[in-house]
């Protein structure tokens, strides 16, 4: 699969090891119904789960104009139904989702991270999850910590690489 990226996007040149994790681990545990991928770059986590399960209704959220754009493009040139907007993660939206999955932008901060936290839980459907990839050297711990003060269940289910992927449910 190819997809479309330009400058000033997160990992333009390469998919990054933590998305490609985050997408994988989305794909093992077959999730379903509507998905949406906070901060979704240039797309490819969603992307990537839509193309194995063509079932699952991806939208993508990005402040980045320029990557909503490429993801838009990609989804296009991969022939894959996607709905991809502008848009702030902390910001409300205009749905709920069974899924939301996350690779947090680290130099934004812990408040902004959290604040992505906060309103995930927000439009999250009922048994929903937030799923997020994170390196243990750029606070895996502390964000475990914040999320065990939002959602009933946190769980570590991954490690990989110096990677974690966190799993949250909202009941």
């Amino acid at each position: 699969m190819v997809f479309i990226s330009d400058n000033g996007i997160f990992s333009k040149s390469k998919p990054d090891e933590g998305s490609l994790l985050l997408a994988e681990t989305a794909i093992e545990l077959k999730v379903t119904g509507k998905l949406l991928d906070m901060g979704c770059g240039y797309g490819l986590v969603g992307l990537l789960i839509k193309k194995f399960d063509p079932s699952v209704e991806v939208d993508g959220i990005d402040v980045n104009i320029r990557a909503v754009e490429c993801a838009i493009a990609s989804a296009e040139k991969l022939g894959l139904e996607a709905h991809y907007i502008v848009k702030d993660g902390r910001e409300a939206l205009d749905r709920s989702y069974d899924t939301i999955l996350l690779n947090p932008p680290i130099r934004t901060g812990k408040e902004t991270i959290y604040e992505l936290y906060r309103n995930a839980y927000k439009h999250l459907n009922p048994q929903g999850s937030l799923i997020i990839v994170i390196r243990r050297q750029q606070g895996a711990a502390s964000s475990f910590k914040e999320l065990q003060s939002i959602f009933p269940s946190v769980n570590r289910i991954k490690l990989y690489k110096g990677y974690e992927i966190l799993k949250s449910n909202k009941d």
